[in-house]
């Protein structure tokens, strides 16, 4: 799988465009192609796990690049876009020019296209996205997420035992009843006057410290089968 999760350029001046993220399956010979959203209506026969990724974006093409899985590894080239694709910072090739194939792994930093105008407006912003690469076991409910919410309801016990105590990673002060939690999707858990700082920093995205998940704290909340 490989999911993308918009990217928090801190060292400009200008965010890139924000959209929710995206997750797709990888299936040999299955070829995922990424562009410009158009309003045309196209019937299209690939489920969705392998639809097109696209954004509302004018500095995207309409058939700006590809990814594609083989032998377990990912790929992804530029397919003749104009503004360009850039992995790490790194143009694949030149405008209106195919690239070669490029392998990418979990924390890559994908880029689609180049401000226009400044990026004064959503529609002239590039897309700028990080990968996370085979991480779709972190959605689902394991071990771990089950002894982590165990832990928290036991808080309200009179006398919790030593190991129903937690601490908060950030101050290494127990977690207690009374006190203002965070609690992410990876089941991790922090004091909020703790974990504030960085929950504000990049919101409504949110990395986790502990495990580096990324979340989108805006999205709608599903109930776990």
């Amino acid at each position: 799988s490989i999911r993308m999760t918009p990217f928090i350029d801190h060292s400009s001046t200008t965010p890139a465009l924000y959209f929710e993220p995206i997750e797709r399956r990888g299936k040999f010979a299955n070829v995922i192609r990424l562009g410009r959203y158009t309003d045309k209506k196209e019937i299209s026969k690939l489920e969705a796990a392998y639809a097109p990724v696209v954004f509302k974006s004018k500095v995207v093409s309409r058939a700006h690049a590809e990814i594609w899985v083989e032998n377990g590894q990912w790929f992804v080239k530029d397919i003749k876009s104009s503004s360009g694709t850039f992995l790490n910072h790194i143009r694949l090739s030149p405008a209106c020019q195919v690239s070669q194939a490029f392998p990418i792994k979990d924390g890559d930093i994908l880029q689609l296209g180049m401000d226009f105008r400044g990026g004064s407006e959503e529609v002239y912003k590039c897309v700028k996205m990080r990968l996370e690469i085979n991480r779709s076991w972190q959605k689902r409910i394991n071990n771990f997420n089950v002894s982590a919410h165990t832990r928290l309801r036991s808080l309200t016990q009179s006398q919790p035992t030593q190991t129903q105590q937690q601490e908060c990673s950030i101050c290494l002060v127990s977690v207690a009843p009374c006190q203002s939690l965070f609690v992410a999707p990876c089941s991790h858990v922090w004091h909020y006057k703790c974990i504030r700082p960085i929950i504000i920093r990049n919101y409504p995205q949110f990395l986790c410290p502990n495990c580096r998940a990324v979340c989108d704290l805006e999205a709608d909340v599903e109930v776990p089968d």
